[in-house]
C-alpha cells in the first residue's frame, strides 16, 4: 500500500508539473497576442499620423502656388504702376521745365 500511495502521489506531481507548464506556455502566448496587438495599434497610429502630415503639406503646396501666381500677378501690376508713374514723372518735369507755360498770365 505504501508503494502504491508513492506511486499516486507521483503520478499527481507529474501531472501538476505538466499543468503548470501548459498554463505557462497558454499565458506566454495570451501576452503575445496582446503585444503584437498593442504593435499593431501603435503603427496604426503612426501611419495614420504620416497620412495626416502628407496631406497637410499637399495643401501648403497647393496654397503656396497660388500664392506664387497672385504674386507673379501683383508683380506685373506693379511693374506696370511704376511705368506710368515714370512717365507721368517725367511729363510733370517737362511741363514745369516749359519756361513759356509759365509767363505771366499763362499766355505764350
Amino acid at each position: 500500500m505504501d508503494n502504491a500511495l508513492t506511486i499516486v502521489i507521483s503520478i499527481i506531481g507529474v501531472l501538476e508539473t505538466c499543468s503548470s507548464i501548459f498554463f505557462a506556455v497558454l499565458a506566454f502566448r495570451r501576452n503575445e497576442k496582446g503585444d503584437h496587438k498593442s504593435e499593431g495599434k501603435n503603427e496604426g497610429v503612426l501611419i495614420s499620423d504620416v497620412g495626416y502630415i502628407k496631406s497637410s503639406i499637399d495643401r501648403i503646396e497647393k496654397s503656396m502656388d497660388k500664392l506664387e501666381v497672385r504674386f507673379s500677378e501683383l508683380e506685373g501690376r506693379v511693374i506696370k504702376a511704376e511705368a506710368n508713374i515714370s512717365n507721368v514723372s517725367k511729363n510733370l518735369d517737362d511741363h514745369i521745365k516749359n519756361k513759356s507755360l509759365h509767363s505771366k498770365g499763362g499766355k505764350s
